[in-house]
């Protein structure tokens, strides 16, 4: 705690912000009134007891949860009046704005957008497109708006519709994220005119520009019981491959302070710049984020803890979105880095690379394992196998992925679709093997509280015996 203290802090936010979603009986005045006595604890802690700090942090976490409470009440649909879901008729006339290019999936097209207004009245919240599909669907961009009539999902926040019961009442060609789409979907378009088999280009697509709509669905079946889908997820594997390759091309700027200045401009700029081209997808942010606050500290001089930082890139997203908190995609990719970083001690305690990306895959499927079985009731049982094979894999795959993406030719697509054959050999092999998935896991709520302790006793106790022995 002493070295992570933000940890503590993200926590208490959190907690916070679960109170205020699950107890609705709870007004918004408690949590002012909760935000004021932390505060209030805090100051009179620090002014009696000078050196010690402790009585002061339980102020600061109280004032922190009420907070936590506070955006949560404000930014949760069920107690928005404005919010779209609220009192929605049966069949609506919906204005809204896309704020993603439409997906392609099996039999139409996915988008996500926010709602302008419900029958003329002023509405405000995010609801799932889908829309049939046709070349109306495909000519859209993100940013158009869009006037439909249909009947929507209130409970799913989502809504079919066909052509005929849509209008395109303007489009989006200036502002900057329409300007950076647009340069994404051009480079889109390249790769899918290359010369690489189209399934192997679906997974560069989805490496390189966040693009999952041409991944081959049998190869995303082996991915996914193979444990290795995360590589078709922009995330901080990718945006942590890519700060050190910056970071690599500028070795001659030395260590000096203009050194690391010079070094850490450019890995900001190319983080961010890719987090804008592969669509700021929460994962690719956190990560993003991440890296920035390390590159940060170390244009400073200064020596942070890693669960700091991660903290503080959580506690910035959620102060912005609350709502992030229940999205599965920022759920995995903060247990996965939380678990990964918990065991790094053990990690750099084996010498060999292949222990090393064992220990790292087991660090995060372990830390992951709550949120998968509840969320989706399965797990693949021989992530190990594909994990410590490909995942060393993943930075020249990466490399080969970007080199296809600036030249899509016969020269860079050659090695790269040499390399993603083997990769789609052995995920095949995997997933083919006995037992490889574990289906329809349904945990008591007793059942999921021992499982996440005993993954946090997993997690924790190896470095403790480390740090003792």
């Amino acid at each position: 705690m002493r070295k992570a203290p933000l940890v503590a802090v993200a926590l208490a936010l959190m907690a916070g912000m679960l109170a205020a979603h699950h107890l609705h009986s709870l007004p918004l005045s408690f949590w002012l009134i909760l935000s004021g006595c932390g505060g209030l604890f805090a100051g009179v802690a620090l002014k009696l007891f000078h050196t010690k700090h402790l009585p002061a942090f339980l102020g600061l976490l109280i004032l922190i949860s009420g907070i936590g409470g506070l955006l949560m009440r404000i930014e949760d649909p069920q107690y928005a009046p404005q919010h779209w879901t609220n009192n929605c008729p049966e069949k609506v006339y919906l204005a809204v704005k896309t704020t993603e290019t439409p997906l392609p999936r099996e039999r139409c097209y996915r988008v996500k957008a926010k709602v302008i207004s419900v029958d003329s009245h002023p509405r405000r919240g995010d609801i799932t497109l889908y829309l049939r599909k046709d070349s109306t669907a495909a000519s859209l961009q993100r940013g158009d708006q869009l006037l439909m009539h249909g009947y929507p999902d209130t409970l799913r926040g989502s809504i079919y519709v066909t052509s005929d019961h849509y209008i395109v009442t303007q489009r989006d060609s200036t502002s900057l994220r329409a300007k950076i789409e647009h340069t994404r979907m051009v480079l889109l378009h390249r790769m899918q005119r290359g010369p690489l088999e189209r399934k192997y280009a679906g997974v560069a697509e989805a490496m390189t520009l966040g693009w999952r709509g041409d991944i081959d669905p049998k190869m995303n079946v082996a991915f996914r019981d193979s444990g290795i889908v995360h590589l078709l997820c922009v995330s901080g594997l990718h945006v942590g491959l890519l700060a050190a390759l910056i970071g690599g091309l500028f070795f001659w700027a030395g260590k000096a302070r203009r050194g690391r200045i010079l070094r850490g401009t450019a890995q900001l700029i190319v983080l961010w710049g890719f987090a804008l081209l592969t669509g700021f997808a929460p994962s690719t942010v956190r990560a993003a984020l991440m890296f920035s606050l390390f590159v940060v500290s170390n244009i400073l001089a200064r020596r942070t803890s890693s669960l700091n930082l991660l903290a503080a890139a959580a506690i910035i997203m959620l102060a912005v979105k609350p709502m992030l908190l229940f999205d599965v995609g920022w759920q995995l990719s903060f247990t996965a880095v939380a678990g990964i970083l918990l065991a790094q001690p053990v990690i750099r305690a084996f010498r060999n690379w292949l222990w090393q990306a064992a220990t790292v895959s087991i660090a995060a499927t372990l830390a992951t394992f709550p949120i998968v079985t509840a969320t989706f009731h399965r797990l693949p049982l021989y992530f190990l196998i594909a994990n410590v094979v490909i995942v060393p894999l993943a930075g020249i795959l990466l490399g080969l992925s970007l080199l296809y993406l600036a030249i899509p030719c016969s020269l860079t697509a050659w090695p790269l679709g040499l390399l993603l054959q083997l990769v789609d050999t052995l995920t095949g092999w995997v997933s083919t093997l006995p037992h490889a998935v574990v289906e329809n896991i349904t945990p008591s709520p007793w059942a999921m509280a021992a499982i996440i302790i005993s993954v946090i006793l997993l997690l924790v106790a190896p470095q403790r015996i480390l740090r003792t022995a």
